[in-house]
């Protein structure tokens, strides 16, 4: 296995390029896909904004706390006949904070239009609760795969929104269906407009507007999973989620330091590891070059049954302001005997700061083998590689403490 890059100036580390010997080096920048889903084919799908019209022949229809859980309170507009909430309330215990499930989508709420053409529209709210980080856009993307919808067209208007529509067959009838994923905090909620085909062009835009009027009432911008900080001694630092186990090997040195994380196999097969991350910090006190690092890189690192394939993709990662150059590409890896022995991707970012040198790894089943999977794990290492770091930046100072003004100006 070899992954070797090479320099565009010897006096500068301006561009670097990752080179697979024996084969031409080449660079395919997609997004991600799974089976049957390539998003680069996908088109994207127009917004509709709410209009004053839409607002006067529609009511405003809110849930407090289903579930018992306020984080899902959410409001949204209705046409004046459409139903009330005909979806009962989960039955619990009084003393549960919230009945919602980490693996089965809750309905929260569902209303039901008057008959058109014979045939009714229909509005469910539903959510899930998050155990690990996973942008919206993956979620649904594995959700579209595993239920074998047809997916027409997806926006993601950031890595905790998309807006999609898609084809869904309910025995004889058909429905356009618009659909929106939120993410907050540790909650995913899934919002559907269900319209039958039929009536598509008549009502299309007032489908748009109502799931446009949607909105979460307590709506937080937290991350799923706490992150926790891991620091090299005092010289370099990084985070990661805490579901994921770290193995730290005993610094001997602050030349050469390694960690490794990893996440057990979720379902109970203990033989099993569904991802780990290799984290280098080597420093320029060495006097070697970033090319020499990456060299030794390849000639340590051994995945026994594999060989590294073509480049997949490059990710375009925000890196530390501390980190000054920083590249990281996903290649596939080639099993030897692929009847027997599943698919995995192996990604690499190799980062360059003021005093060392940071060469992050990533084994993970491929998002052909299991999306969810990969989408998860690319998240983790994702987390990892940008919060790499020379530094760890001071605490937030409390405005009440009574030395605040004299920590500010010390800052």
């Amino acid at each position: 296995m070899s992954i070797l890059m090479k320099q565009e100036s010897l006096q500068t580390l301006r561009a670097v390029k990752f080179v697979l010997i024996g084969l031409m080096a080449f660079t395919v920048s997609v997004p991600a896909y799974a089976v049957g889903i390539d998003l680069k084919k996908i088109p994207k799908l127009p917004a509709r904004e709410v209009t004053p019209e839409f607002t006067k022949a529609t009511k405003l229809v809110t849930e407090e706390s289903p579930y018992k859980d306020e984080t899902l309170s959410y409001e949204v507009r209705l046409p004046e006949s459409w139903t009330d909430n005909v979806q009962q309330a989960p039955v619990g215990s009084e003393e549960s904070k919230s009945l919602l499930s980490n693996t089965i989508l809750g309905i929260l709420g569902r209303y039901i239009s008057t008959p058109k053409n014979f045939q009714r529209s229909t509005f469910t709210v539903e959510a899930l609760a998050l155990d690990h980080e996973v942008s919206a856009q993956n979620w649904f993307v594995d959700f579209m795969v595993r239920n074998g919808f047809s997916l027409s067209a997806l926006t993601e208007k950031s890595p905790r929104e998309i807006e999609a529509l898609y084809v869904q067959v309910d025995k004889e009838d058909t429905f356009v269906v618009r659909a929106r994923v939120l993410v907050s905090s540790s909650r995913l909620v899934l919002i559907r407009h269900y319209l039958p085909q039929d009536n598509y062009d008549e009502e299309k835009a007032q489908q748009g507007q109502i799931l446009s009027s949607f909105r979460l009432v307590n709506d937080k911008n937290e991350r799923i999973e706490k992150q926790i900080e891991h620091g090299f001694l005092d010289q370099s630092y990084f985070n990661y989620p805490a579901s994921w186990k770290l193995k730290e090997r005993s610094v001997l040195s602050i030349e050469r330091m390694m960690a490794l994380l990893y996440q057990e196999s979720l379902d109970g097969e203990t033989s099993r590891i569904d991802g780990h991350i290799r984290i280098h910090v080597v420093s320029k006190l060495l006097k070697t070059t970033l090319a020499q690092e990456i060299e030794r890189f390849n000639k340590e690192t051994k995945i026994p049954g594999y060989k590294v394939g073509r480049v997949i993709e490059a990710m375009p990662y925000k890196y530390d302001a501390s980190i000054k150059l920083g590249k990281t590409q996903a290649y596939t890896l080639i099993p030897d005997d692929p009847a027997k022995m599943k698919d995995y991707e192996f990604i690499v970012s190799v980062m360059e700061g003021a005093d060392y040198y940071y060469i992050v790894s990533l084994i993970t089943p491929s998002r052909e083998q299991d999306f969810y999977m990969w989408a998860r794990n690319m998240e983790a290492f994702k987390i990892v590689v940008e919060s790499t770091r020379r530094s760890n930046p001071m605490p937030a100072i409390d405005k009440n403490d009574p030395y605040f003004d004299y920590l500010k100006e010390a800052q």
